[in-house]
C-alpha cells in the first residue's frame, strides 16, 4: 500500500510562529511512495490552545489547492496560542493529517506598556554606552501560557531570571523606525517561577542610533534617538486570571554597565570591570540604580516580526595565526558576517583590541583601505575588552557584527593558540532549501562563493556587504533574488524587505537605492535598474512559491513606480540609472572603473522600463484590472517599437552598444520579435567568441547573458565561460584565495559582495537543470534542462519547494547518461534533452515514450512527468 503522509505545515512561510499580526494563511506538503495521485479535500481545522475552542473549521473542501489557505474563522485574540489540524484525502481514499501552532502578536491592540529608557541618557554621548533595565515581579499560582511581547530599539537582549529570553542576535529587524518598528514575541512560560521574579532588557543602539559619519547621512537619518524599550508581559494562569506586566517608567531601574561604546559601523567596547553580576535575576541588590524616564515613540507602527530573526548559524575555529606588527593575526578560514568569541589571559585591566577584515596586505597585515573608506568617524570594525581578573575570561560583542575573514588581536602579552579565537556567523536563519553540486570543480567552488556572499548579506535587510556600507542595495538585491530563494528559505525575508521598499515609496513612485534609506538615495543610483527590485523581489516570490498575494500588496506600489519612470522619458526611452555596474577592468576600483562598462545605459534602462510596463499588464490580467491591462499594454509597445527603432540594426542584428550585455538586453527582455532570436543569439555567441570564450559584462550582463543563453538552449556557452581559467572570470578570484564572491572581477573593491550571485541560479536552472514555470508558478509545473552534454560528467540540483523535493541528478560518463529525478506529489515536470536522446531514454528498458507524453521541437524533446521519482538511462 502506498505511504502518504501530509507535511512540512507553515503559518505565514514560517513553522509554528510565536507573535503574527499578519492574518494566518496556511501551506502544507503531501508524499505519497506512488506516482501521481491527487489531493480530493482537505480540512483545517484552528482551535485555541488553552480551552480547546474550536475558532475555525473549514469543513472537508474538494480542492487541489495546498498552499496559501487564509484563515476565516472567528476574530483571533491577541498574544493567544492557537493549534491547528491539517486533514487530507486523496481520490484514491487515504487520508492522513498534520498538527501545527501559531502564536498572535498584539493584532493592533493597543500596547500598556509605555517607551522607557534610563533617566541619565540626555544627550547622544550618553547613549554610546549601553544601558540596563530591570524589574521584578510576582507569580503567586501556577502558570499556563506566558509571553514577552517586546521591541528594544536599535536592539536588545532580554533575559527572565537570569536566562536569555531568545537565541535569537541583533533584534529587531532594520527598519525605518518613524514608519515601522518591529516586536517579536517569545514563548517564556518554563523561564518563570514561583515567587519573585525578575526581568531584564539591555537596549543597544543598532541601527536606531547610527552616530558615526558616513557617506549616506545615516546620523541624520529622521527616525534617529536614544535606545528605547517598550514590552509586555502576558501571564495566563491556570485558574483564567491574566497578568501584563508592562515596562513603566514608574517601577522599572536602570544602570550603566560594561559595554561603553557600541556602534554598527564602528564596533563595540567592553569593560569586564564594570559588570553588574546577576542582575537579570530576582534576589539581585539593585538599590543603587536610578529610575526610567517615559520616551517619544519612534513614531511608527509597531508591528510583528514575522520572519526569521538574526541567529548563530555556524561557528569556526581559527585555522591558522600569525605574527603582526601590532599583535597576531588570525585567519578563520571563511569570509563571512558576525563576531569573534575570544579567550583571553592576562592581568586584570588589560585592554585588548580586536580589529577585523577581509584583506590583507602584502606583508599580511590586516588591511581596511578598500572596506573601510566610507566610515568617517571612530574606529572601523574594531572591538575592545577589559580584562576584570588574572585569569581566563571569555568574550564576544552583542550589538555590533563585521565582514572578516581575518581577526588581528593586539594588547596582549603572551602568544596566543588557535582555540582563542572562534568566529560566531550571524545571518538571518533562513533555511537551506537548495542544493548545487556538480563534477566541475570551479563550478562547484563557484557554488559555495555564491552561498557565502550570501549568507554574509541577510542581517534583517538584504545588505551589499557586510563591512564598507551594509546597505540594502536595491540593483543587488534584485539581480540576487532568484537565487536567494532558490538556495534558502527566505520568503518571509524578502517579502519583509519587499515592505520596506513600499514604505520608502514616495507618493510620486520613486523609491531610494537603498532600502530602509535614512532619506538618502532618492535622486542618484535608483534608475530603472536598480528600482527593478521594487518589481522584481516579489514576482520572483510569486514565481518560485505561488503566492499571489505578495503581487496584490506590491502592485499599486509597482504600477506608481512604472508611473514614475514614464515622467522621465519624453520618448519612452530612460537613461538615469546606474548601467552594467562592474564590468571587467584592470586597475583601481572604487571611484575609478566600476562605472566603465560598455553596454549604454540608455539600452539597459529602456530594457527593465518595458519589463515594468508587461510586469503591470501581467498583474493587472491577473486581478481583473482592465483599463491597467490596456493603458500598460500600449505603454509597452511604444517602449519596444521605440526601442528597436533607436537601438536596433536589423541588418547587422546590433544592438546599440554591440557587446554581450547589448544584444543579451534585447532577447532577456524580449524587445525582439521571434524571427529575429536566432539570429540574435548568433550575434550573442559572436561577441562571446570575439573575446576569447571570456565574458565583457557587469552586475546587469551576468544576469542577461547567462539566462539568455541557459533558455534558448546554449547553456553550454554559459558553462564555457564561467569555466574559463583566466581572466575576466570566477577562476580569478579564487585563484586569490576567495571564499566569497568578490565586488570586481579583478579583485578590486569589497571582498563579500552578493551582486554576481544570480550565477547560482544559472547553475541551477541551466546545469542541473531545474526552473520554475511562470505558467504554473511554485514549481507547480518544473522544467527540468539538465546540461547532460555540457562536458561535465555529474550535476546534482535539488530545491524544496513549498510543495516539496523537486530535484535533478544526471550522469554521463564513459558513454552512460543516468538522470534521476523527483516531482513533488500534486506538481508534474517537462524534461527537456537534445533530439538524440530521443529514441534511447528508457526507464528500467521501458522507452521513455511510454513512461510521459512525449513534445519535440526543432532541437529538443520534452517528456512531460507526474509526480513521483524517475530514474532514465540512455
Amino acid at each position: 500500500m502506498a505511504e502518504f503522509k501530509v507535511y512540512g505545515s507553515t503559518v505565514n512561510y514560517l513553522k509554528n510562529p510565536c507573535g503574527i499580526d499578519e492574518n494566518p494563511s496556511f501551506s502544507y506538503k503531501l508524499s505519497n511512495s506512488e506516482r501521481g495521485g491527487a489531493q480530493k479535500s482537505r480540512r483545517i481545522c484552528v482551535k485555541e490552545a488553552l480551552t480547546g475552542n474550536t475558532v475555525w473549521d473549514s469543513g472537508a473542501v474538494e480542492t487541489k489547492e495546498q498552499l496559501f489557505v487564509s484563515y476565516a474563522g472567528e476574530k483571533l485574540k491577541p498574544i493567544t496560542k492557537y493549534d491547528f489540524t491539517v486533514e487530507v484525502a486523496l481520490e484514491s481514499g487515504e487520508t492522513a493529517s498534520e498538527t501545527g501552532s501559531f502564536v498572535t502578536g498584539k493584532l493592533g491592540s493597543k500596547w500598556i506598556g509605555k517607551w522607557i529608557n534610563a533617566k541619565p541618557v540626555r544627550r547622544y554621548p550618553d547613549a554610546e554606552a549601553a544601558q540596563y533595565l530591570r524589574n521584578t515581579f510576582d507569580v503567586n499560582t501556577n502558570v499556563s501560557a506566558a509571553y514577552l511581547a517586546i521591541c528594544g530599539l536599535g536592539y536588545f537582549e532580554s533575559y527572565i531570571n537570569g536566562t536569555k529570553t531568545g537565541d535569537d542576535m541583533l533584534s529587531p529587524a532594520f527598519t525605518r523606525y518613524d514608519a515601522e518598528s518591529m516586536y517579536l514575541v517569545y514563548d517564556v512560560k518554563d523561564l518563570l517561577k514561583m515567587g519573585k521574579n525578575a526581568i531584564g532588557v539591555a537596549p543597544g543602539n543598532g541601527w536606531y542610533n547610527c552616530f558615526t559619519q558616513d557617506n549616506w547621512n545615516t546620523p541624520a537619518a529622521s527616525w534617529r534617538h536614544f535606545p528605547k524599550l517598550i514590552c509586555e508581559l502576558h501571564i495566563t494562569y491556570e485558574d483564567g486570571t491574566k497578568q501584563i506586566m508592562a515596562s513603566d517608567p514608574n517601577v522599572w531601574k536602570s544602570s550603566k554597565g560594561p559595554i561603553t561604546f557600541n556602534s554598527i559601523r564602528n564596533g563595540e567596547y567592553y569593560d569586564a570591570r564594570l559588570e553588574l553580576g546577576a542582575w537579570t535575576e530576582a534576589d539581585y541588590d539593585d538599590s543603587a540604580w536610578v529610575g526610567t524616564k517615559i520616551m517619544k515613540s519612534p513614531g511608527g507602527k509597531l508591528i510583528a516580526m514575522e520572519f526569521e530573526p538574526i541567529r548563530v548559524r555556524k561557528t569556526f575555529t581559527a585555522r591558522k595565526m600569525w605574527k603582526s606588527k601590532n599583535g597576531y593575526v588570525f585567519d578563520i578560514g571563511q569570509n563571512q558576517a558576525g563576531v569573534g568569541r575570544f579567550k583571553v589571559r592576562g592581568p586584570a585591566g588589560t585592554e585588548i583590541t580586536f580589529r577585523y577584515s577581509d584583506v590583507l596586505s602584502s606583508e599580511e597585515e590586516i588591511d581596511t583601505g578598500a572596506i573601510g573608506c566610507f566610515v568617517r568617524s571612530g574606529a572601523f570594525q574594531t572591538d575592545k575588552y577589559i580584562k576584570k581578573s588574572d585569569g581566563e575570561e571569555v568574550w564576544n560583542p552583542i550589538f555590533t557584527y563585521h565582514g572578516f575573514q581575518y581577526v588581528e588581536i593586539s594588547g596582549i602579552d603572551y602568544e596566543p593558540v588557535l582555540s582563542d579565537v572562534t568566529a560566531l556567523t550571524l545571518c538571518t536563519d533562513v533555511a537551506d532549501i537548495g542544493t548545487f553540486s556538480c563534477s566541475d570543480k570551479l563550478l562547484d567552488r563557484v557554488q559555495h562563493l555564491c552561498r557565502w556572499s550570501t549568507i554574509s548579506n541577510m542581517h534583517s535587510i538584504p545588505t551589499d556587504c557586510p563591512h564598507r556600507e551594509k546597505n540594502g542595495w536595491t540593483g543587488d538585491v534584485s539581480l540576487s533574488s532568484e537565487q536567494m530563494l532558490t538556495n534558502f528559505g527566505s520568503r518571509a525575508f524578502l517579502a519583509k524587505w519587499s515592505q520596506d521598499m513600499r514604505t520608502s515609496q514616495r507618493p510620486a513612485g520613486q523609491i531610494p537605492c537603498v532600502v530602509p534609506s535614512t532619506g538618502w538615495g532618492y535622486y542618484g543610483l535608483m534608475g530603472p535598474d536598480w528600482s527593478s527590485a521594487l518589481i522584481n523581489v516579489p514576482y520572483n516570490i510569486y514565481l518560485y512559491n505561488g503566492d499571489v498575494s505578495i503581487l496584490r500588496k506590491n502592485y499599486d506600489a509597482i504600477k506608481r513606480n512604472c508611473d514614475f519612470m514614464e515622467t522621465m522619458t519624453t520618448d519612452y526611452t530612460l537613461d538615469y540609472g546606474t548601467g552594467d555596474w562592474c564590468p571587467p577592468f584592470e586597475g583601481p576600483a572604487i571611484g575609478k572603473n566600476m562605472g566603465n562598462y560598455k553596454c549604454p545605459t540608455e539600452v539597459s534602462d529602456t530594457g527593465f522600463f518595458y519589463n515594468a510596463a508587461n510586469i503591470v499588464v501581467k498583474m493587472a490580467r491577473m486581478f481583473g484590472e482592465t483599463e491597467d491591462e490596456i493603458y500598460y499594454s500600449e505603454m509597452a509597445e511604444k517602449i519596444k517599437a521605440v526601442f528597436r527603432e533607436k537601438f536596433f540594426d536589423k541588418e547587422t542584428y546590433t544592438v546599440m552598444g554591440d557587446c554581450q550585455t547589448a544584444t543579451a538586453t534585447m532577447l532577456y527582455f524580449n524587445l525582439c520579435e521571434e524571427d529575429e532570436r536566432e539570429p540574435l543569439l548568433r550575434r550573442l555567441i559572436e561577441q562571446i567568441e570575439q573575446q576569447d570564450w571570456h565574458l565583457d559584462f557587469g552586475v546587469l550582463g551576468n544576469k542577461f547573458v547567462m539566462h539568455t543563453l541557459g533558455s534558448m538552449g546554449e547553456g553550454n556557452v554559459g558553462h564555457r565561460m564561467l569555466a574559463q581559467r583566466t581572466f575576466p572570470g570566477c577562476q580569478r578570484w579564487i585563484d586569490l584565495g576567495a571564499t566569497t564572491l568578490w565586488e570586481c572581477w579583478n579583485g578590486g573593491g569589497s571582498h563579500n559582495h552578493h551582486m554576481f550571485s544570480d550565477i547560482s541560479s544559472f547553475l541551477y536552472k541551466y546545469v542541473g537543470g531545474i526552473s520554475p514555470d511562470e505558467k504554473e508558478p511554485g514549481f507547480a509545473h518544473t522544467i527540468l534542462r539538465p546540461a547532460i552534454d555540457s562536458g561535465m560528467e555529474s550535476a546534482t540540483a535539488s530545491h524544496e519547494s513549498m510543495y516539496g523535493e523537486v530535484r535533478c541528478d544526471w550522469t554521463n560518463c564513459e558513454g552512460k547518461v543516468s538522470i534521476h529525478i523527483k516531482v513533488p506529489f500534486g506538481c508534474h515536470a517537462t524534461l527537456y534533452l537534445p533530439k538524440t536522446y530521443q529514441d534511447i531514454l528508457k526507464e528500467n528498458d521501458v522507452p521513455a515514450s511510454v513512461v510521459g507524453t512525449v513534445t519535440e521541437s526543432e532541437k529538443e524533446f520534452g517528456l512531460e512527468l507526474i509526480s513521483g521519482e524517475y530514474t532514465f538511462t540512455a
